[in-house]
């Protein structure tokens, strides 16, 4: 298995402008600007496609902007370590950003890929251990704070990004895709049901928004579809096929090299997990924080946390705890936002062994010391209405709709102090023909809302891959959506509405290729 998550840098005092945006004067004084963002990606059986492995020289040009693909996301272990100025375990990393910007050019260097022993590995074990599971956690840099959300936490995508495909179990769920097209292609091949895909966001202190599409090929190889001509340091984080979770990190100032991170090799997972990952920062307390959720073979009923917290540069060890609840290995699972407070009021949705979804009010508690009883950070578990096939794509995105109350003269429910946010939650159906939407807010409940994104559907189409994204600085928010009309993989980009009953739209399809 193996899992990918890349952060952007941390921010100091010099990185800040003199005059915060209208935005940030503008937010409650209770509340600090933050950044936080969030990715996964999934992988399953390694892809049988075959065919020409992508040349360093492949390039593929936007009208509107400067764009590439093909650069390899490393995952070697053996590289040699570089020098970053960092906090004690290497976490904290500040930089000047004007004096560290790097154009990306048509030679594209490969810097990423799946480690060569990890494949050799692969050739002799049995095809259920040979399945890769790669998550990665998608960081925004930000002057003030964005959210990128694979839905917000840990989240979205890749190969059913985040969480589960919902499946309609019952009369009673409201988990029914009767509303989507059928589709009836059937030319999607085991391999493609479990591709991976993961998206990430960040904007610079000069307010330049950059974005990455992240995907793996039939090479086994972590790709990267970049919207800009700049590049980031990165950390990645992968799971080799014993289960063994590694970071590495990359710098700025020299994003082809790349190093070992503390995170590597303290923890290790179920071959059938899927990973979950949050992280959050305050610019101007110089804290953060970062969560990566998992399951292990020795805890088969429940998830793992592995939690890394810091203050003022000061930081502690990476601790984990075991949330006990049902939670059947290898059953999919995903976080979002609730609220803008970094850390807190966060909303995880876990798949029983009946396939019915459980919510739970999840709180990383940085008020607490570190090696607290994490446990009680979950709390409130509500039954849902909702089914889900364990392994389906599925991906949630944030949604703020205060301002319809805003505009039309209404008092906010009192329940919007706490958690003010939406949660879209849009998933495959069993078949995996067409997609499911239902939405979460405190005041009404789970709703099937699958009308609003019918217009985008398409028939005769497999859905192989979700993933998602937000903004937490600009309420924009984007759906990144895999799928095979019969005629090969392909991505589309969606725009999620500012708020809701605005119509939905597909924004782009990004050109990513896959090797065929």
């Amino acid at each position: 298995m193996s899992k990918i998550m890349s952060l952007p840098p941390r921010l100091t005092d010099k990185d800040l402008p003199p005059e915060p945006p209208a935005r940030v004067k503008d937010m409650p004084a209770t509340e600090e600007p933050e950044a936080y963002s969030t990715l996964e990606v999934h992988h399953g059986q390694p892809s049988k496609l075959g065919g020409r492995p992508m040349s360093e020289g492949d390039k593929i040009t936007d009208d509107n902007q400067d764009s590439h693909w093909g650069r390899y996301i490393e995952a070697d272990k053996h590289a040699a370590p570089i020098y970053r100025p960092s906090s004690a375990d290497g976490k904290i990393v500040s930089y000047d950003y004007d004096s560290h910007k790097e154009a990306l050019t048509s030679e594209i260097e490969t810097p990423f890929s799946i480690p060569t022993d990890v494949k050799e590995g692969e050739a002799q074990r049995s095809d259920d251990s040979h399945q890769i599971r790669i998550l990665g956690l998608r960081r925004k840099v930000f002057y003030i704070m964005l959210a990128a959300l694979l839905v917000v936490l840990i989240g979205a995508a890749v190969g059913g990004g985040v969480g589960g495909a919902a499946a309609s179990r019952s009369k009673d769920s409201i988990a029914i895709g009767t509303s989507a097209p059928a589709a009836t292609n059937t030319t999607a091949t085991a391999s493609y049901t479990n591709t991976g895909l993961a998206a990430m966001q960040w904007t610079d202190p000069n307010g330049t928004l950059y974005k990455r599409i992240y995907y793996q090929d039939a090479d086994n190889q972590i790709r990267e579809f970049a919207w800009d001509n700049m590049t980031n340091v990165k950390n990645v984080y992968y799971m080799s096929p014993e289960g063994e979770l590694t970071e590495r990190q990359a710098q700025a100032n020299d994003s082809q090299a790349w190093e070992d991170d503390n995170f590597t090799g303290l923890f290790s997972g179920t071959n059938s997990t899927f990973l979950q990952a949050y992280w959050g920062q305050n610019i101007y307390n110089e804290s953060e924080e970062l969560v990566v959720l998992f399951q292990r073979d020795d805890f088969d009923n429940g998830l793992t946390q592995a939690r890394y917290i810091s203050a003022n540069l000061t930081s502690e060890p990476w601790v984990s705890n075991n949330f006990p609840f049902a939670q059947p290995l290898g059953a999919n699972f995903a976080m979002s936002l609730v609220s803008y407070r970094s850390g807190k009021h966060l909303m995880l949705y876990t798949i029983g062994d009946d396939n019915k979804v459980g919510q739970y009010e999840y709180s990383i508690n940085d008020d607490e010391p570190v090696d607290s009883a994490l446990v009680v950070s979950l709390t409130s578990q509500s039954t849902t209405p909702l089914t889900i096939d364990p392994r389906a794509p599925l991906a949630i995105v944030a949604q703020d709709n205060q301002p319809l109350y805003t505009d039309y003269g209404l008092t906010l429910p009192s329940c919007y102090q706490e958690t003010p946010l939406t949660n879209l939650i849009m998933f495959a159906t069993p078949d995996r023909s067409s997609l499911v939407m239902n939405v979460w807010n405190c005041t009404a409940g789970f709703q099937d809302h699958t009308s609003e994104i019918q217009p985008l559907q398409k028939l005769n189409t497999t859905f192989l891959a979700l993933a998602a994204m937000s903004d937490r600085a600009t309420g924009d928010g984007n759906v990144y959506l895999m799928f095979d009309n019969g005629t090969g993989p392909q991505v589309e980009e969606w725009t999620v509405p500012r708020r809701a009953g605005d119509p939905w739209v597909v924004s782009r399809k990004v050109d990513v290729n896959f090797l065929m």
